[in-house]
């Protein structure tokens, strides 16, 4: 499947229009955003006929003064302002907007007009029941590759600064996950680091090496995983046969792990900007999908991130049906 068909709106290979149930429906905390309004007039254009809505949580009058500045129509959204104790809060938006998806009322949560850390603190409240257990909240990047057209993903990018070797095992269960909702039955996994060998004083590569045997020992179900990989082996067979290498995962990887935030940031940042590779975002590791952009993100890509998120809340929601 290509990324044109992970990220649209409304195709055939979207599953939205036979989902049913609030899957389809967007909850957006802080809806007076710009970015927020230009998304939710590209579903209204492509999605409504799937019957994907929003309910845009915050002030009013704010909400419908950014619609207007920013020409957007409202007419498949609900405006919902808090209690009056809340209103004007941007604690007080997001733990409505998660609260939506905690009763089953919205499938998908977005950030809006609201801070990063209020967001995230109230996904992350277990209060609330959107992150369970050993749950840990992860980034994901859809790309399109730039060489070939063909989809993969990069984690993690914005979220884990420094995981051990457990932290990166709840990584890679986000990231199996989601590529099985995005149909990647079997995902070939590439572990990144410097270079191919463990080295002692490169951390990196033992957690490679042990993730590999974990996850090749049925750690992750029916998955693949090859590492310690520098990234030219883990792009290209032809890099991996240069080395003397043999690999099923050299120039075929699903996912590309990345070693540490740093990595993983420098990574995304360097395959949009040099690259200009077409990327889609979210946050995985909650009961539902998270949509979390960047003021910097082009409105194509925030679009995707919207209709990747979309997307993978439909079919979990067959999954959990």
């Amino acid at each position: 499947m290509t990324f044109e068909e992970l990220t649209a709106f409304n195709s055939e290979h979207t599953d939205l229009r036979d989902s049913g149930g609030p899957e389809r429906t967007v909850a957006v905390a802080g809806g007076d955003d710009e970015a927020v309004m230009g998304m939710v007039s590209a579903g209204y254009k492509a999605g409504y006929k799937a019957g994907i809505s929003f309910i845009l949580v915050g002030d009013g009058e704010a909400v419908e003064a950014a619609a207007a500045k920013a020409g957007a129509d409202l007419s498949g959204a609900v405006i919902l302002e808090p209690e009056k104790s809340l209103n004007g809060s941007e604690a007080g938006y997001c733990r409505e907007a998660v609260r939506l998806c905690a009763r089953g009322q919205a499938g998908v949560i977005m950030k809006g007009h609201v801070g990063t850390a209020s967001f995230t603190r109230a996904i992350l409240d277990k209060e609330e029941g959107l992150i369970g257990g050993n749950a840990l909240l992860s980034h994901l990047v859809l790309f399109e590759d730039p060489r070939n057209g063909k989809p993969f993903l990069l984690t993690d990018a914005a979220i884990n600064i420094a995981p051990d070797l457990e932290a990166k095992k709840r990584i890679l269960f986000n990231a199996v996950t989601i590529a099985r909702a995005l149909d990647f039955s079997a995902p070939r996994i590439a572990l990144l680091a410097p270079v191919e060998k463990v080295n002692d004083k490169i951390p990196s590569t033992a957690d490679a090496a042990a993730l590999a045997d974990w996850v090749n020992g049925g750690g992750l179900g029916d998955a693949v995983a090859e590492g310690p990989f520098a990234l030219d082996v883990a792009a290209s067979a032809e890099a991996a046969r240069i080395k003397g290498l043999k690999s099923s995962v050299a120039g075929r990887a699903d996912i590309y792990l990345a070693p540490n935030l740093d990595a993983g940031n420098i990574l995304y940042k360097s395959l949009t900007v040099f690259a200009g590779a077409r990327a889609a975002g979210i946050l995985a590791g909650a009961s539902i999908p998270v949509v979390l952009t960047s003021r910097s993100d082009s409105q194509e890509a925030k679009r995707a991130s919207l209709a990747l998120a979309l997307r993978v809340a439909a079919r979990l929601g067959e999954v959990r049906r």
